[in-house]
């Protein structure tokens, strides 16, 4: 079972790789944006379920972060929209990922209590290095300073965030441990 999911997670992040580089036209720094609102949106839902159904007091603490520091990225992108007198585009990829994510969520709703934990932390392992992957990319594609220079700012916070779900994902996975 477990090898079935990493071969369903290798897929979609293949497949999520492959809407990012290969959508034609280059995606615009609007388009860009849109994708990583998309992305921080998605894992605000995915936390909020998680404060919803967890036992743990650590994956609790892990999840309102999340909510927090994603919130603060997508107000930071809204921000420069605003000031670049411009909103956010959609693009295939934003689209794709939009569709991908509420199927994650409603499955990881689907969990049971006892299961929760695991299947939040693995989803979120496999969503932030998708995610990672994704600013690191848009990073060189990027047009304008200012909107490298909040993914630039944002990459560290998404680096973090998938560590801790590892380290938290080795923590929850170990009979014993004090969650």
């Amino acid at each position: 079972m477990n090898g079935r999911r990493i071969a369903a997670a290798l897929l979609l992040l293949l497949s999520w790789t492959a809407y990012v580089q290969a959508e034609q036209p280059p995606l615009t720094d609007q388009q860009m944006l849109g994708v990583i609102f998309v992305a921080d949106q998605a894992e605000i839902a995915a936390a909020n379920l998680a404060l919803r159904k967890t036992r743990s007091n650590s994956l609790q603490v892990y999840a309102k972060r999340i909510v927090s520091e994603h919130a603060q990225v997508n107000q930071e992108i809204m921000t420069l929209t605003q000031r670049f007198g411009t909103q956010l585009q959609r693009s295939a990829t934003s689209d794709a990922l939009t569709k991908q994510s509420a199927d994650e969520i409603a499955e990881l709703d689907e969990a049971s209590t006892y299961d929760f934990d695991e299947a939040y932390l693995e989803h979120e392992v496999e969503f932030l290095q998708k995610l990672v992957n994704t600013v690191e990319a848009y990073i060189r594609m990027a047009r304008s300073a200012e909107a490298r220079t909040l993914l630039i700012r944002s990459r560290p916070s998404f680096i973090f965030h998938l560590d801790q779900a590892q380290r938290l994902q080795i923590t929850i996975g170990s009979p014993g441990l004090i969650r």
